[in-house]
C-alpha cells in the first residue's frame, strides 16, 4: 500500500513552494562585550587546549569572542565593537567602538583575570549600556550588549 504525501516523497517535495529569502540590508551594529574577569575565570575546564594543556574558562571566552568578531565582520564590515570588564563593577577596557579586527583582537588578548572579586554589581554596566544605546540610535545603528559571565554572584539594580 502506497501512502501519498509522506515526508521524503519526491512528488510532494517537488510540489511544495520554494522558500526564497529576499535580499535585505543588514543593519550596522555596535556591540559592547562585557567580560567577567573574576579569578573564577581561571578555573580549568574538562576540555584541553593544544598539546593537552588545560583550558581555562577565560581562554574559551577569548576564542569565542575572536570567532564572533570575525564572523560579524564577514557579514557586515560596518559592525563595531567595544570592550568592558567586570570585576566588582563594570569598567571600560576599550571604550571606542571600532570595526578594526586587530584592535578588537588586541583588546581580547589583553583580557586577564584579576583576584577574586566577590559580589559583582551590574549597575555601572547598565548605565554604560543605556548611554551607549542612545549614541548608537542617533547614528541609526543597532546596539547590543554581550555579557560573558563566569561567577554566580551578581547584583542587578532594582526598580523602585
Amino acid at each position: 500500500m502506497m501512502m501519498e504525501g509522506v515526508e521524503g516523497d519526491a512528488a510532494a517535495v517537488a510540489a511544495a513552494p520554494r522558500y526564497v529569502l529576499n535580499p535585505a540590508r543588514i543593519s550596522s551594529e555596535d556591540i559592547l562585550f562585557c567580560v567577567d574577569v573574576d579569578a573564577e575565570s581561571l578555573v580549568e575546564m574538562k576540555a584541553t587546549g593544544p598539546g593537552g594543556r588545560p583550558f581555562a574558562r577565560l581562554d574559551a571566552i577569548k576564542q569565542s569572542l575572536l570567532l564572533f568578531v570575525h564572523s560579524k565582520l564577514a557579514i557586515n564590515p560596518d559592525h563595531r565593537f567595544a570592550f568592558a570588564t567586570l570585576s566588582k563593577s563594570a569598567a571600560w577596557l576599550r571604550k571606542e567602538f571600532s570595526s578594526d579586527v586587530e584592535s578588537a583582537a588586541a583588546a581580547i588578548r589583553s583580557l586577564s583575570a584579576t583576584s577574586a572579586c566577590g559580589h559583582a554589581d551590574l549597575t555601572q554596566l547598565f548605565r554604560i549600556a543605556a548611554h551607549e544605546a542612545k549614541k548608537s540610535r542617533m547614528q541609526n545603528r543597532i546596539f547590543r550588549v554581550c555579557f560573558c559571565c563566569i561567577r554566580f554572584s551578581y547584583t542587578a539594580p532594582m526598580a523602585s
